[in-house]
């Protein structure tokens, strides 16, 4: 006797998801099962696209950050005075000196505001002994392809969101729509049997 309970159970519950021949059931009607369908493949699409972009960014900027650790080296530059004023702004120009004469060099370097604008500082120095940038870290490198990986769920997250929301909107009218056409056809008669 269990049995047959749970077996019919289980019909109505597939019947819920995916109903048969109701002769009340509207083709708008079959916009939740299928809009549940879209939302699941759309996730699944999204979070594999995202992992392999991730990963692709991670492998090119772990490869540009191989060459920049390659091409740039640290040397240890020492303050030689301040340049102009900072003007508040969280940066503050500082001249600095590296080398011993004669191959002395010097340059003007941004330093945050609040480190004290003595004493020594590490500057970058390319292939040609230029002042460049410092090279892209590892963690720089994880962090902007977690970026990207969560742009594209972010991304995709609100375009699903704002799509399913309109769609929801224009069946929710042509539901309503059909019913006040029904309503127009059956409401005469339902005014005059209730009289």
């Amino acid at each position: 006797m269990g049995a047959g309970r749970s077996e019919n159970d289980l019909r109505r519950r597939v019947r819920g998801i995916f109903p048969g021949a109701n002769p009340l059931r509207r083709r708008t009607d079959y916009f939740e099962p299928v809009a549940l369908l879209v939302v699941v493949l759309i996730a699944v699409v999204t979070v594999v696209a995202s992992i392999v972009i991730a990963q692709s960014e991670l492998r090119d900027r772990l490869g540009e950050a191989d060459r920049e650790q390659a091409a740039k080296h640290q040397v240890v530059a020492t303050v030689v005075a301040e340049v102009g004023n900072s003007g508040g702004n969280a940066q503050r120009p500082v001249a600095v000196r590296w080398g011993q004469p004669p191959d002395e060099h010097f340059a003007v370097i941004e330093l945050p505001a609040r480190t004290p604008a003595a004493g020594t500082v590490p500057v970058w120095l390319d292939q040609q002994g230029q002042l460049t940038a410092p090279p892209l870290t590892r963690a720089e490198a994880t962090q902007a392809a977690g970026l990207a990986g969560a742009g594209v769920l972010i991304g995709s997250a609100m375009f699903t969101g704002v799509a399913l929301a309109g769609v929801r909107l224009f069946v929710t009218r042509r539901r309503l729509a059909a019913w006040a056409a029904e309503w127009e056809k059956v409401g005469p008669q339902w005014r005059n049997h209730a009289s």
